[in-house]
Order: structure tokens, then C-alpha cells, then sequence
């Protein structure tokens, strides 16, 4: 079973680490995508251009943008699985530090806690302030 765990984050991991790359990739060549608009909308030749290959200027934004929605779909399908796999494997105090370090900077990011570790990380604040 432990071989089927490690497959399993394994897995996770390289299917991140892709999607990641992709989206990389996509931002990229909206970039790109965005300059070569300005170059057809600048152009004397452009009433030409959009005659020969209107469907691809108008088109690749369109399927860009479809691209750009599913990576970030899968991203964050990802992240949340991230999240329960990577939470379930971090001792409380990790994950508390977790917490207060994604909390101020992206608002409201908070890992779910469940009731025993509320209440076991409240014992150890008390704890470590005593």
C-alpha cells in the first residue's frame, strides 16, 4: 500500500509540475498572441489580412482563452487535491505556519482545519506561551 502512496504523490506532483509548465507556455504565447494583433491591426495590408486568414486571427485568441480556463481548472483541481494530500502529511505545526503565512498575503486562503486540530492547536499556543 505504501508504494501505491508514493505512486500516487508522485503522480500528483508530475501532473502539477505539467499543468504548471503549460500554463507558463500559454501565458507566453498570449503574449506573443497580443503582439502579432498589434502588428495586423498597424498594417497597411490588414483589410488582406483578415480576407486570407481571418478565422485563424479571430480564432486562436478564442481557443487560447478555452485553453487558459482549463489549465486553471486543472490547476486548482490540483491544488485542492494538493491540499488534503500535502495537509494530511504536514505535523499541525507546519501547517499552522502554513496558514499564517498564506493568510495576510492572499486573504482568506485558510486550510481547513478539522475540530481536533483547532483544538490541539490551541493547546499548543498555550503551550509554547506558557
Amino acid at each position: 500500500m505504501r508504494n501505491r502512496q508514493a505512486s500516487s504523490s508522485a503522480a500528483w506532483a508530475l501532473l502539477t509540475e505539467g499543468v504548471t509548465a503549460a500554463r507558463i507556455d500559454a501565458h507566453r504565447l498570449r503574449h506573443l498572441l497580443m503582439r502579432a494583433e498589434q502588428l495586423v491591426k498597424r498594417s497597411e495590408h490588414k483589410d488582406h489580412l483578415y480576407q486570407v486568414a481571418g478565422d485563424i486571427i479571430s480564432g486562436v485568441p478564442q481557443r487560447l482563452t478555452s485553453l487558459e480556463v482549463n489549465l486553471d481548472k486543472t490547476a486548482l483541481a490540483l491544488a485542492k487535491m494538493g491540499e488534503a494530500f500535502l495537509g494530511s502529511r504536514l505535523p499541525l505545526s507546519e501547517k499552522t505556519e502554513v496558514e499564517e503565512a498564506v493568510e495576510p498575503s492572499f486573504g482568506g486562503g485558510k486550510l481547513r482545519q478539522s475540530a481536533e486540530d483547532r483544538v490541539a492547536s490551541r493547546w499548543l499556543t498555550r503551550k509554547n506561551h506558557a
